[in-house]
């Protein structure tokens, strides 16, 4: 298994339905597996935000915790992320901190086909952003966080979709974000990477 990487700035790669959908949107499920601690502001941020980056590409999220998900099949589009690590801004025991380097996200694939299955690491992706609001006071970024999961993940969610592992060189899917990009702003994904994904979805459905 061989991963697509999402890299940043230095190193960088309940079920809720949200908001209405446009009349052509087509409905994509994501699975989150988180392996420890997690926010729920965070959570919620990061349905919000992603939400919003994918209505561009007329599809509608539909974001699920996996331990939720019922057995039975889902109409669109189905994926999987393991969320990893600490998935809070709050500060952790030194013991418990990670490895900083590497990416902050990514995509497998078998013999070169890319696979609806990635992972994201949660504390690469907090040491990301706190290079750009700093440490003090955490709780009060999580909704930034959540932001800066949602960006890391809708990144990785082209690259499922598009069945590509090509990078535009702008927005969201550009191949290298600073820190401020993570929460900060409005970055969209790139009109090559809207198209790529729709017409991906249009031909071929469910992944599984």
């Amino acid at each position: 298994m061989r991963p697509v990487a999402f890299l940043s700035y230095l190193l960088f790669s309940t079920g809720l339905l949200l908001r209405s959908s446009t009349p052509d949107a087509k409905q994509i499920t994501v699975l989150v597996d988180f392996t420890d601690v997690r926010s729920a502001t965070s959570l919620n941020a990061l349905k919000s935000e992603l939400q919003n980056i994918l209505s561009d590409s007329h599809l509608q999220l539909d974001l699920q915790l996996k331990s939720d998900f019922p057995d039975a099949s889902v109409p669109g589009d189905l994926v999987l992320f393991k969320m990893k690590g600490h998935c809070t801004m709050n500060a952790l025991p030194i013991a418990a901190l990670s490895d900083e380097r590497g990416p902050l996200a990514m995509t497998y694939s078998v013999n070169g086909e890319l696979l609806p299955f990635g992972e994201v690491q949660c504390d690469r992706v907090r040491t990301a952003l706190q290079r750009a609001i700093g440490r003090s006071n955490p709780e009060a970024h999580q909704t930034e966080y959540g932001v800066a999961l949602a960006r890391v993940m809708a990144h990785e969610i082209y690259h499922m979709l598009a069945k590509s592992a090509t990078h535009t060189k702008e927005g969201l899917t550009k191949e290298a974000l600073s820190p401020e990009e993570l929460s900060r702003g409005t970055p969209r994904l790139a009109s090559a990477a809207q198209a790529a994904m729709r017409g991906r979805t249009a031909k071929a459905g469910s992944f599984y």
